[in-house]
């Protein structure tokens, strides 16, 4: 009996395991959602029936109104609340909603359509929404009712792919921005934190605005909402790309931004530094350059002025050893004067990377001077050091040629940015 009692159970499991196998078994999917009507209205035709005025205000929407548009606002972040902000390529329109976790339902890149019916089209300090008016001012649809009013349509599309921010180049007046702008998604192009490096995205205890200039000079400010998830992270420095939601208080244009994936392209401005230096008088006091490693060749002597000696091969002032390696874009500078006037035949700039430790035997690559240097004038030169010179034993050299040649040189710099 125990026998047959065995071979009862092992034949329901195996049979059970067969049932398994043989069903086709499919993971629940949620259905994608659809919606069987259209947009009987653009939203640029929308804000037409809403006068905007000094103050805040709402107009009826026409029976039946119907528009669609592609979510681009999100709440996940915490910097845009109880509302989403959706647009159709006519225009945007903000739609107040009693939900402070909307990005659930409605994710960035949703196409929605909203049934107006018993909705309004007001605005908050000349500002468009869309939303109920109660107590004098524009109210959110209540979270139950959501579901009378708005409806999604096919799954997220692909925002990098498939969408196109309006892209701002310069910042004019809120008022001379039309009003098919506002609500949208932006991009800032050549954008700069004016507080970048030196203030937060917000203050932990209130809204903060911080201003970002253009390309043009124009200024835009960012509005950032204390309840944001990183308002503690230091605005960038540098230029780069900003993206947000353009929305505007009274007379303020103002952008939103949803993320911190919304500032793009920063890189932090390389610091110039001063890799090299001497200046008058300090360093050419008691006629000669105070310094390491200075040569002064064949019979000449400096102390501010710089004089030939008797050599047919002309005199030299050669700098020490200069490292270029760990900066780019070295730019070497000194202001030089001729009492007699600039002879461009009897006094050179060179530079070389190849130093033999003899000028003579030393291939130098010259400089091409300012010949407008006139008597008793001081003029400033500047060069930019080609990649070439960017080694560890850089040096510059000033030579004059002919019997007591008198040319004054100073404040001998050359500066690069860190790499």
């Amino acid at each position: 009996m125990k026998i047959m009692k065995h071979i009862s159970v092992m034949s329901l499991i195996c049979g059970a395991v067969l049932f398994l196998s043989s069903c086709d078994w499919e993971q629940d999917v949620a259905p994608v959602p659809t919606f069987d009507g259209v947009a009987t209205m653009t939203i640029a035709e929308l804000l037409e029936c809403h006068t905007i005025e000094s103050a805040d205000s709402y107009d009826t929407i026409p029976a039946g109104t119907i528009i669609s548009g592609i979510v681009v606002s999100s709440d996940e972040h915490g910097n845009c609340y109880k509302y989403i902000n959706i647009e159709d390529g006519t225009a945007g329109i903000q739609i107040k909603i009693d939900n402070s976790t909307l990005y659930h339902n409605y994710p960035v890149g949703q196409r929605i359509f909203v049934k107006c019916d018993g909705l309004v089209l007001g605005d908050y300090r000349k500002l468009p929404q869309l939303g109920m008016w109660e107590n004098g001012a524009m109210q959110g649809i209540p979270s139950a009712k959501t579901s009378k009013y708005l409806f999604c349509d096919g799954a997220p599309i692909d925002m990098e792919n498939e969408f196109t921010p309006l892209v701002l180049n310069s910042i004019p007046d809120a008022d001379n921005i039309p009003t098919t702008y506002y609500n949208r998604l932006v991009k800032l192009e050549g954008a700069t934190f004016i507080e970048g490096g030196a203030a937060t995205y917000c203050e932990p205890n209130a809204a903060t605005s911080h201003d970002i200039r253009m390309s043009d000079g124009s200024v835009i400010t960012m509005r950032t909402s204390n309840y944001a998830d990183f308002i503690s992270e230091m605005l960038p420095t540098g230029t780069g790309t900003v993206y947000g939601i353009l929305t505007r208080y009274n007379n303020y244009v103002q952008i939103v931004i949803r993320s911190l994936d919304d500032v793009q392209g920063f890189v932090a401005p390389q610091q110039t530094q001063t890799i090299f230096s001497v200046n008058y008088p300090t360093a050419f006091e008691d006629g000669w350059i105070h310094g390491d490693n200075w040569s002064i060749m064949n019979n000449s002597s400096f102390s501010g002025f710089f004089y030939n000696g008797s050599s047919a091969d002309g005199s030299w002032l050669i700098s020490p050893s200069i490292d270029l390696s760990n900066v780019t874009d070295p730019t070497f500078s000194f202001s030089h004067r001729a009492p007699q006037g600039f002879d461009a035949t009897k006094m050179m700039c060179y530079y070389t990377a190849n130093y033999t430790g003899d000028a003579s035997t030393t291939l130098w690559i010259p400089f091409t001077l300012n010949a407008a240097n006139g008597a008793n004038t001081f003029v400033n030169e500047s060069f930019l050091l080609p990649e070439g010179a960017q080694t560890q034993n850089c040096r510059i050299a000033f030579k004059v040629m002919g019997n007591n040649v008198q040319w004054a040189i100073n404040n001998i710099t050359i500066t690069g940015l860190a790499k």
